[in-house]
């Protein structure tokens, strides 16, 4: 009788924690879709302390901190995402939106990064490519927009390890 009553607590409790989570992930996806990013994540992080092991958690949690421009918790986030769920073409959609936003802006012509800051966003360029391939496959390819934007992305990248070379090559001859 005893365990009997131990493991009806136990899924009870399992019952209780899942409608919690379930409730909570529902009114931060609310403050999610009204913008009102601060609110969705605390939402979002309640829902954690309950269970950090959701998908739809994680995943909404990712999407809240990329809308604050908060790109890397929304990387953090959106990459345990995929752990969990790695069928997900949207969380790998949304993981690419993320590396390129945490990147340096290079089309400012007021900002001048520095080289490391341009081979830290062209590694992030290349991971963003990786994963909107890794999105098309899954839905089968069917997002032009995307298909686009990949190729704009690679010329990005050529252009970017085009000027890292010219920089190393003027620092090269420089010193000589």
């Amino acid at each position: 009788m005893l365990i009997f009553l131990l493991c009806a607590s136990f899924f009870c409790s399992a019952c209780i924690n899942n409608f919690a989570v379930q409730e909570l992930n529902q009114i931060g996806k609310e403050y999610l879709d009204k913008g009102e990013y601060d609110s969705a994540i605390a939402r979002f992080q309640s829902c954690l302390d309950l269970d950090e092991n959701i998908f739809e958690t994680r995943y909404n949690l990712g999407v809240a901190y990329i809308g604050k421009k908060d790109y890397e918790n929304a990387i953090l986030n959106l990459k345990r995402a995929i752990e969990l769920n790695p069928a997900s073409g949207d969380a790998y959609y949304s993981l690419a939106v993320a590396l390129e936003g945490d990147g340096v802006n290079l089309n400012n012509p007021d900002e001048k990064p520095l080289p490391e800051e341009i081979k830290t966003s062209l590694e992030q360029m290349k991971e963003a490519v990786s994963m909107y391939e890794k999105y098309l496959l899954i839905i089968q390819g069917e997002d032009e927009a995307v298909q686009t934007h990949i190729i704009e992305l690679k010329n990005d990248i050529e252009q970017c390890e085009t000027f890292l070379k010219g920089a190393a090559d003027d620092t090269d001859s420089a010193s000589s």
